[in-house]
């Protein structure tokens, strides 16, 4: 059964001055359900069903899970913002209450523990918001809580150019979970390639050069170029931070490898820091970026010595 967090009850959201709220399942489950005009779900299926079907598929593998911190976050879409809040239901149940809000952009993991490690657990990334409903799963690292999405395989959305319907999504996630051992390992596999191969300062710069360029095509008025990159691992603002906590990296241990290049963007892929529905997309895209340019069996390169 899943252990939810325990957390104190909450009365109030105030997005406002929080910009992002946390909350437990039945938080959630409170807020508003947002209809369309012939009383079904928007989406066609509320956040937290999306949720509560994650749950019910972990139990049927007979899966040792618990549901992690559920976000919501505002965003600037005028005409399906993020957050609204319906005046009349606050008449009812008070200023700012929590049952007075539509929630549109939903973000949360599901801890599976099954055959964790000291380092490494494994997390099942669900995303709600205003273009549908993403899924994922991979490692994450205890520590720090970074979210690893290592092959595309392990990713699935019911909407873009490669949507499948909901229902093909919930069954996708029911093959992970049915070969949850198999695909978990395979994964690790893909971590100790990418911690086995040693990148020189010649080659962090190259990848920064790489990166800025995949996001400059990506977002060029030239459909040639902007055709020819479906995702890009980082955005300009996040190249910025990924150089400086790079380059900081390098000086202070001298030597670094793949996995912590990758390490380095997965801790910007996080709520907060990242806008929900690019958070699956984008870390997938740097994992397959990172592995794509690796051997099977990886070389070890020495390291240039800064300064």
């Amino acid at each position: 059964m899943a252990n939810l967090a325990v957390l104190e009850r909450q009365q109030q959201f105030d997005f406002q001055q929080n910009g992002i709220e946390v909350m437990d399942f039945d938080t959630l489950q409170r807020t508003y359900k947002e209809n369309d005009i012939y009383n079904n779900p928007v989406q066609g299926i509320y956040h937290y069903q999306v949720i509560q079907r994650m749950m019910d598929i972990c139990e049927k593998h007979n899966l040792d899970f618990e549901v992690e911190e559920i976000f919501a976050a505002q965003n600037r879409n005028k005409t399906q913002p993020g957050v609204s809040i319906l005046p009349q239901v606050e008449q009812i149940h008070g200023e700012k209450a929590v049952e007075a809000h539509i929630l549109r952009r939903i973000f949360t993991t599901i801890r599976i523990k099954d055959w964790e490690t000291d380092e490494l657990t494994t997390t099942l990334v669900v995303a709600y918001h205003q273009d549908g409903v993403q899924a994922a799963i991979g490692p994450c690292v205890k520590i720090c809580h970074n979210q690893c999405i290592l092959s595309p395989e392990r990713s699935v959305c019911n909407y873009g150019k490669k949507k499948v319907t909901t229902e093909e999504l919930f069954d996708t996630v029911d093959g992970w979970m049915a070969n949850f051992e198999v695909n978990m390992n395979e994964d690790i596999e893909r971590i100790q390639r990418l911690k086995r191969r040693v990148i020189s300062l010649e080659e962090i710069y190259m990848y920064i050069g790489l990166l800025t360029a995949l996001r400059v095509s990506h977002d060029s008025a030239d459909k040639n170029l902007s055709s020819s990159v479906e995702t890009y691992p980082l955005n300009q603002g996040q190249i910025s931070v990924f150089t400086e906590e790079v380059l900081k990296l390098v000086m202070t241990k001298g030597q670094i490898t793949a996995w912590d290049l990758y390490n380095v963007a997965t801790e910007i892929y996080k709520p907060g820091k990242t806008d929900f529905p690019a958070l699956i997309p984008q870390n997938g895209a740097m994992a397959e970026l990172l592995l794509s340019r690796l051997p099977e069996e990886a070389e070890i390169v020495g390291v240039i010595p800064v300064g």
